[in-house]
């Protein structure tokens, strides 16, 4: 399955729903689970630079704090897809929101290298090891 998405194009949000056909309603999940129509999974995952996670990105390698803030972080449904991404191969779709509030950045086609799950600001957390997909 291909979206139509340019890399590094900004995107507002109501046009990242209008390509993906589905409704993300008052606020975006940084962990979007989603399906294609031959019911196959695949993510839309979604960063803020300055969001309430510690997030970091490089040119081509990104870390990923997982779903859950202010707490120890539970294996919910969205951190368990991207456990098991590498294992099934999902598709993630990546966007980083930077400077425009409200656009989000196609960042391309992303894969899991690996995770850890560690101390981080007082609390245990799932780190996500991420590049992007060049063989996508």
């Amino acid at each position: 399955m291909n979206f139509d998405l340019a890399l590094n194009k900004e995107y507002p949000k109501e046009e990242i729903e209008t390509i993906f056909g589905t409704n993300f309603g008052y606020g975006i999940k940084g962990i979007t689970l989603r399906k294609y129509n031959n019911g196959n999974p695949y993510i839309i995952l979604f960063s803020k630079e300055k969001g309430p996670y510690s997030d970091e990105f490089g040119e081509n390698t990104f870390y990923y704090d997982g779903e859950g803030i202010n707490k120890d972080q539970k294996l919910t449904a969205a951190n368990k897809a991207l456990v098991n991404a590498k294992e099934d191969h999902r598709t993630i779709y990546g966007f980083r929101q930077e400077n425009k509030r409200g656009m989000w950045r196609y960042i391309g086609t992303l894969k899991v290298l690996n995770y850890e799950y560690i101390p981080k600001n007082g609390f245990k957390t799932y780190v996500f090891k991420l590049s992007k997909d060049f063989n996508y």
